[in-house]
């Protein structure tokens, strides 16, 4: 009896993953199932190994002499699947038992064309959810459309999603792992070789266009390596495979293919060249210590890449044209968007306090949007506008917005201002009075009901001479880097009381401009609202608290996207730690504090 399912595994970022997967692979497949590896130029150690394991649990192993996208090596590997269905995953995957299983039975159970498994990211594995299925927003116009993902259950335990089992509609499936329907990839087309960023968004696209079934299978997991240090060996092919000329091109064809507009600035100089830089460093640790991030990063990293990136496209020469799949015409490609519309919500129509005779202080609120954050920014601003007398709103590249004609909005342009990024939230600052209560708020949360009244209370407690805020977090003393070394109280937990902090979140935060005022225009860096912020609260003495509240008190609209501030952070986190360095050699920080004052008890 042949088997159901034939495995297609392509390279990701790496070549020295590959090893680790598929021994996990083989541990929880049956024995007859086809696996087909598909990979190019691998140093010779990996593939000395791959000629071991291939003589323990032999598979097909296709080697080519140059290169390879991961979409050109699942388009090779495809064309050899004969079975029924198809699981198209990634080289960095660690697979826990029974998860083929569980994607067979759930396709055939529901008639699926594509399954999602229960996608985990680490190590350590099977511990924190990366993508639990996926959700895809369509709004904006037929001619305009913006369309927003959103991964499901995205950093949370995985004990929850056991506990509380997600239903099996689903959207979006991750190339770190799926199955299909071996005549669903046929019917499509050949993978779009030309793309190495947005291929979910791209196939879960063709999947709506198709009419297709996509479901999700919580009881089949895996976990996508992505924490694991880079070895020098990986780091040719990382550089290759988010290539600024490879992303650039990918982005350009995804917005010919859907008519689809991309922040391809954000996208390219953000994450994905941040996402570089953190592999180099990874892989020359001491040399980025001994340097500095600005040296390191100029003198040695760019350098580095310019000269391997080269040597990988050299190897690319006289290859075949790239396969894609037909082109859409824009008649279907406008009737599609049209039937899958799903407007955002208006806010409800509020009148403007009455200000005049007021025995108590505005209240004022800064929020900085962007085109990226369509879907989410409606919900938030109704949110909030009905608990303030005025909202300072700073369009971050949008010359207008139909919602900034309400009364109790101040427009404020980039264009005119400047590009502030996420720091124009707080550019009302320079047109309040003294004496009025300021909010800084975000795009992407819906406040509770309650929000300003608590944050209120907490401020008027210290009589308006403190700042507080939801999401802050204590530095360590010996800091080297922002991202690990300190101590972090997300806005999503509760808290029984209020908690000092040295860095305060400006995702939510209230604090009296008679206290504390300032020019956002005068700062450095753009996009580093949180550490600038707490210097400038700590150079007039003022301290910063977390508020007390409920678990969940405030609820995030969407999380990780890819042009997010925390996405960058992630990828280099470099600048940030200069910053974190300088606050705690001039201000010191609270657990150093701490230490002496348990020292001299």
């Amino acid at each position: 009896m042949s088997a159901a399912t034939t495995i297609v595994v392509a390279p990701r970022e790496r070549f020295r993953s590959i090893l680790p997967s598929l021994r996990s692979l083989f541990a929880t497949i049956p024995r007859e199932t086809p696996v087909i590896v598909v990979e190019g130029c691998s140093p010779d150690a990996v593939r000395a190994g791959l000629r071991a394991l291939q003589d323990e649990h032999p598979f097909t192993w296709i080697a080519r002499d140059h290169f390879i996208t991961p979409h050109e090596a699942r388009n090779i590997g495809f064309a050899q699947v004969t079975s029924a269905f198809v699981v198209f995953a990634d080289n960095d995957m660690i697979y826990e038992p029974g998860w083929l299983a569980c994607l067979e039975d759930n396709a055939r159970r529901n008639d699926s064309d594509m399954v999602a498994p229960a996608i985990c990211i680490g190590p350590p594995r099977a511990t924190t959810v990366h993508h639990a299925g996926g959700t895809l927003v369509i709004d904006g116009t037929p001619e305009r459309p913006h369309v927003t993902e959103r991964h499901r259950m995205k950093d949370e335990p995985l004990a929850a999603l056991r506990e509380e089992p997600l239903p099996q509609h689903n959207d979006v499936v991750e190339f770190h792992c799926f199955l299909a329907r071996s005549a669903f990839i046929a019917e499509q087309g050949p993978l779009d070789e030309r793309l190495i960023t947005r291929e979910q968004v791209d196939i879960a696209l063709r999947a709506a266009l198709a009419g297709a079934r996509v479901t999700f299978e919580a009881g089949a997991v895996v976990t996508y390596d992505a924490r694991m240090p880079f070895e020098r060996d990986d780091l040719m092919y990382h550089l290759f495979r988010w290539s600024h000329e490879l992303a650039q091109r990918s982005l350009d064809v995804f917005r010919a293919t859907w008519g689809i507009e991309t922040d391809a600035s954000r996208v390219l100089n953000g994450w994905i060249a941040g996402h570089r830089l953190r592999a180099i460093t990874s892989a020359y640790p001491d040399e980025a210590a001994a340097m500095g991030p600005d040296r390191f990063r100029t003198e040695f990293a760019a350098p580095l890449e310019a000269r391997l990136t080269a040597q990988a496209m050299a190897t690319r020469r006289n290859l075949p044209p790239q396969r894609y799949p037909r082109a859409l015409t824009r008649e279907a490609r406008t009737a599609f968007f049209a039937r899958h519309l799903k407007p955002a919500p208006s806010p409800p129509a509020l009148r403007l306090s009455n200000t005049q005779g007021r025995t108590g202080p505005m209240i004022v609120a800064g929020m900085a949007t962007m085109r990226s954050r369509h879907a989410t920014f409606s919900e938030a601003l109704a949110s909030i506008l009905p608990q303030v007398d005025r909202l300072f709103l700073f369009l971050d590249g949008l010359e207008r917005a139909a919602i900034v004609h309400h009364p109790k909005i101040v427009p404020l342009h980039s264009h005119i201002q400047g590009e502030l990024g996420a720091g124009g939230k707080l550019l009302g600052l320079t047109m309040c009075n003294p004496g009025d209560l300021y909010l800084t708020v975000d795009d992407d949360i819906r406040y509770p009901a309650d929000y300003v009244a608590r944050m209120r209370s907490h401020l008027e407690a210290t009589r308006g001479q403190a700042v507080f805020g939801v999401h802050g977090s204590v530095l360590k003393p010996n800091l080297a880097s922002y991202l690990l070394d300190r101590q972090v109280a997300q806005r999503s937990h509760g808290r029984e009381r209020p908690s000092r902090v040295d860095i305060l979140g400006t995702d939510g935060a209230i604090f009296s401009t008679a206290r504390l005022s300032f020019d956002v225009r005068d700062w450095e860096h753009r996009n580093m609202v949180d550490l600038q912020f707490a210097r400038e609260c700590a150079e007039r003495g003022i301290q910063r608290f977390t508020v007390a509240r409920p678990s969940g008190w405030l609820e995030e609209l969407e999380i990780d996207q890819p042009d997010s501030i925390a996405r960058a952070l992630n990828a280099d986190d470099s600048v940030q730690t200069r910053l974190a360095q300088d606050f705690l050699r001039r201000f010191g920080g609270i657990a150093a504090q701490r230490r002496r004052s348990a020292a001299s008890a």
